[in-house]
């Protein structure tokens, strides 16, 4: 095996675990993996380099942006490479070029954490060995930290073997993918559009066992999000109740239709509003009523028909009771699927890694992905991409406070990547 010895791996995963940071406020990620990265002699983009401006969607507001930038200096993170991400624009873009001609091959590993307080049991690993999240609120309940980890294990890789590359290696280590809106960000400002391959990955999901892999990943749900805003006019609502304009009524009338959206005839889809809130106090009839949701669908189409309906659910709620409306997309993710020579090639390398126990010949993926944006731009430009799962126990499950991995699924993955990259550039 390439990677028997994952001293520094787990090393580097523990230290992110530590200090775990939410969407657009990945500053100590930003800054641990851009200067493990300019050590090995990477060139770096980062900043508004690789984040386009106004693309940042749902940015926190400007104190809790500083609190965490704040927060991750306090934690040891650089100031060389913290400073370009300030304001929200995290993330890491790393390239390595090699002597000999060849294709530009991206691996996508996605930093940011989920917004979580992890479990302090005993049982659960990291609190008993003390790397538990330092951070209230926040925790890498999702395995993102093993995600970057393992980026850094191949990219050390690729540096202490760079006269051997072919073209151009690409390291692409995305902030926000559980908001959903990271990636739009980053195709946005351009940095996939020069990739003939891209390749990407989950741990444990669907596959439970060290060992097992899939390539044939289906099920990605197409997703849009929305903040919507119903305005009206307040009143006293005793003294002059027809004076006013009930934002409350427009928003709940609005949910209930949206569940009301006949599903669509030809394949799964999705709909729930998660958060509402209105009014002030016992005697004002509201004037401002919020609320977040969500369609999904099983392709980009049926997505759009879900989206297209609950605009009009949306819109009519606010005619009705003569109300404005404002509506913010919030995130937005594709259904995708993986190039099939990709997937052939991969199937028949995986047979031959010691590492693998099991090649899983489909799984459904369930849910929603942002990474689905880049394999279609780079499908949409003639590239190959594919999206692979790693099995691993998990213990909780994903999303959970005791949600930790077997960190030998590093590894695992990491061979995987060098010898696909090997196929691809052979």
């Amino acid at each position: 095996m390439l990677f028997e010895h994952l001293k520094d791996a787990i090393t580097w995963r523990q230290s992110l675990h530590r200090c775990p940071q939410p969407a657009w406020l990945e500053f100590y990620a930003t800054a641990f993996v851009a200067k493990k990265l300019a050590s090995w002699g990477y060139k770096l983009s980062l900043g508004r380099d690789i984040i386009k401006e106004g693309e940042q969607l749902l940015l926190p507001a400007p104190e809790i942006l500083q609190a965490e930038f704040d927060r991750a200096a306090a934690a040891g993170a650089k100031l060389e490479f913290l400073e370009p991400a300030r304001g929200g624009f995290t993330g890491v873009v790393a390239t390595l070029q090699g002597a000999l001609p060849g294709p530009t091959v991206a691996f996508r590993f996605d930093i940011d954490s989920n917004e979580v307080t992890e479990s302090n049991d005993s049982s659960h690993r990291p609190a008993s060995a003390g790397f538990r999240s330092a951070n209230p609120g926040f925790a890498h309940m999702c395995g993102h930290d093993v995600h970057a980890a393992t980026g850094l294990l191949l990219a050390q890789y690729f540096a202490a073997n760079r006269t051997q590359i072919k073209g151009t290696v690409k390291f692409i280590f995305q902030p926000n993918e559980e908001n959903l809106s990271g990636a739009a960000a980053m195709v946005a400002a351009g940095v996939v559009d020069d990739v003939d391959v891209l390749l990407g990955g989950h741990v444990g999901l669907a596959l439970k066992k060290l060992g097992q892999i899939c390539f044939n990943v289906r099920g990605f749900m197409a997703l849009s999000r929305y903040e919507v805003t119903f305005t009206g006019r307040p009143t006293h609502a005793a003294l002059r109740p027809d004076e006013g304009k009930n934002a409350m009524l427009g928003a709940c009338a609005a949910v209930t239709n949206l569940y009301a959206i006949a599903r669509h005839g030809l394949g799964a889809s999705r709909i729930n509003v998660g958060t509402l809130s209105a009014g002030t106090t016992w005697n004002v009839i509201p004037d401002r009523a919020c609320f977040r949701m969500e369609t999904r669908g099983v392709t980009n189409e049926i997505n759009r028909y879900m989206s297209d309906k609950a605009m009009e659910v949306i819109r009519g709620a606010a005619a009705m009771y003569d109300l404005g409306v404002d509506i913010k997309t919030a995130a937005i993710a594709l259904s995708a699927t993986n190039s099939s020579e990709l997937v052939e090639q991969a199937t028949n390398l995986a047979r031959t890694l010691p590492g693998v126990t099991e090649v899983v010949p489909e799984a459904d993926f369930g849910a929603s992905e942002d990474v689905t944006l880049m394999i279609e731009r780079v499908q949409a430009r003639g590239g190959k991409a594919m999206f692979v799962l790693f099995g691993t126990p998990t213990a909780g499950g994903h999303h959970n406070a005791a949600f930790d991995v077997d960190e030998n699924v590093m590894s695992n993955a990491a061979e995987f990547m060098v010898k696909m990259y090997e196929a691809v550039t052979a």
